[in-house]
Order: structure tokens, then C-alpha cells, then sequence
């Protein structure tokens, strides 16, 4: 530590300028990077910067401040702790590379007879090259005369390339019935890039194609779609205890296929921790179609919801 104090323990991982430390005696415990003078370890991790540029190896004391040496199979060279934004152990076991949230929501209101019930859950399983993602996120409100939907089933794969870039392929589930939309399933391709990516806030774009069919309700319509995508999303962070997350992202997908028809999904969550792993949620989403089915009333679908969840 920059104060003269040493702490031994396992490594668990450095990210958003907080390092997590396994100790026997004080349990897991979170350091803030500018408190760091140095960290050594003989186990084998993957140290990413804000730079993009990727090392694999080892940990070894600096004898300048705030700096560490990675040991890599070729070469030592010294970084700065602000510099570098993850470190992480090559885990060997399956469920290690596991991790993600779950976030459950219930209201109801006896005056009106509303009931309404939100989940969200995310799982990602990575390895040093790629993560896969399993989503499922479920908003259904009902009012005792009828029942609106909005379902995403998702899963994706992500790899990561040189230089910042990522490439995605991912296949998708829906239902809308505030828009009409019995089902859409599609699958894409896609190319990201990440702006910045510093310890307390990430941004990157990205653009790709996407092929669908949808299914209308009621007049049980089958279409096939082409569309182009173009994302951004931003993630800002705080960690200093109580963590704060906030994230938003748009996706807009102009049809190659239906020339004039635009798709726009928005979405802004923020995460506040209550105690450790569990957090307080509130996500505001948006869904617009400029030309849904004839039967659709509305061009958009929207809401806010508040909600309880845990990360693992």
C-alpha cells in the first residue's frame, strides 16, 4: 500500500480501479487503486489498458509508485495502476468464469387491480478471448381484463480483437403485445469498438446486420426483414462504497429491406448498492417502430421499473 502497509491474500480481480482481495482474516476486501503502490503475484492473469493492448503473465513488485511489473512469457515491462483496467486470474474452473445478475420486480395496485412483474437476468461465461451471454428479461402487467407482454430471449458471443475492437454474433427472441408483435426472432452480426474504457467509465459504438421475421398477432402476418445496426452504449461507474452503476444504450436498426422503417430500443439502468452484491434497480426502456402493423395503435412501447437484484 502507498502507506507502507502490506495485505497478503488471493487476487480476485481489479477492475473499475478496485482491486478484490480474498484475505483469510479479514475476508474479501476492496482496495481503491489510488491506494495501490504495487501488487505481486506469482499466479498467471490477463491484464488488459485502457489502451486496449492485452498481457498475459505474471505480477511482480515495482520500485516505482503505483506501478506494477507483468512478467510475460517474452518480456517485463512496467505499467501505471491508472493505466490498466482489469486484471484478471486465468481460472481453470468452469463456474469461475461464470458470472452475472438477477433482478426481480413486483407491484401491484388494488384500486386499479394491476399486477405487474419485471425479471432481468444476465449470465456470461468468458474466457480470454471470447464471452458468451445468455439473457432473459420479462416485463408483464396485468390488469384482470387482459394481460400485456414485452419478452427478450438473447444469446451472444463475443470475441475480442486487437486494438480495442470486438466482433459479435448473437440470435434474438421477442414479444411485444403493446406493439403487435406475436414474435420477432433474429440473428446478426456485428463489429464494436470501445471509445474509452478508463476505470470509472466505458464507451463504445458498434454497426452490423441483422436478418428477422416477425409474426403479427392479430392478423397473424408473417414478414422477413433485413436491417442495418447501429449501437452506442455508456457506462459510467462509481466505486466507491455505495457502488453505483449507471448504463445506457440505443440500438437503431433502419430496414435494408422496407425502405423508410426505422427500429429504435432504448435503454437506462441504474444500479445502487444496498449492501454487498445486492442492489437497487430503476430501468426506463423505450421501444419505437415507425411503421408496426396496421393493428398497432401505438408507434412506441415504453415504461419504468423499479426492482431488487444480486450479482454473482
Amino acid at each position: 500500500m502507498r502507506n507502507g502497509d502490506r495485505i497478503t491474500g488471493e487476487l480476485k480481480k481489479f477492475e473499475y480501479g478496485l482491486l478484490n482481495l480474498s484475505t483469510d482474516a479479514m475476508k474479501t476486501v476492496s482496495i481503491q487503486f489510488d491506494r495501490i503502490n504495487s501488487i505481486h503475484s506469482s499466479k498467471y492473469f490477463e491484464i488488459r489498458l485502457n489502451s486496449g493492448q492485452k498481457y498475459f503473465g505474471r505480477l511482480k513488485k515495482s520500485n516505482v509508485m503505483s506501478t506494477v511489473d507483468i512478467i510475460s512469457v517474452t518480456d517485463t515491462v512496467s505499467k501505471r495502476l491508472w493505466d490498466i483496467v482489469l486484471i484478471v486470474p486465468i481460472k481453470r474452473s468452469f463456474f469461475q468464469k461464470i458470472d452475472g445478475s438477477f433482478d426481480l420486480g413486483l407491484t401491484y395496485t388494488k384500486a386499479s387491480n394491476v399486477f405487474q412483474y419485471s425479471l432481468n437476468t444476465k449470465v456470461t461465461y468468458r474466457t480470454t478471448y471470447y464471452a458468451t451471454q445468455l439473457k432473459f428479461e420479462s416485463l408483464q402487467t396485468d390488469d384482470g381484463t387482459s394481460m400485456s407482454k414485452n419478452n427478450t430471449l438473447g444469446f451472444a458471443v463475443s470475441h475480442y480483437l486487437p486494438n480495442k475492437w470486438q466482433s459479435n454474433i448473437f440470435v434474438q427472441g421477442q414479444q411485444n403485445t403493446q406493439l403487435d408483435l406475436d414474435y420477432r426472432v433474429q440473428a446478426g452480426y456485428s463489429m464494436g469498438y470501445d471509445v474509452s474504457r478508463t476505470n470509472s467509465v466505458r464507451f463504445n459504438v458498434m454497426g452490423g446486420l441483422v436478418a428477422n421475421q416477425e409474426k403479427t398477432i392479430a392478423t397473424a402476418t408473417t414478414s422477413e426483414n433485413l436491417e442495418a445496426l447501429l449501437g452506442a452504449q455508456v457506462k459510467w461507474f462509481k466505486y466507491r462504497s455505495p457502488k453505483v452503476d449507471v448504463t445506457s444504450g440505443v440500438e437503431l436498426y433502419p430496414s435494408v429491406t422496407n425502405l423508410g422503417r426505422i427500429r429504435l430500443e432504448y435503454d437506462l439502468a441504474a444500479k445502487y448498492e444496498l449492501f454487498k452484491d445486492f442492489y437497487l434497480n430503476l430501468q426506463i426502456y423505450e421501444n419505437y417502430d415507425s411503421q408496426p402493423s396496421k393493428d398497432a395503435k401505438p408507434l412506441n412501447d415504453w415504461g419504468v421499473i423499479t426492482s431488487i437484484g444480486f450479482t454473482f
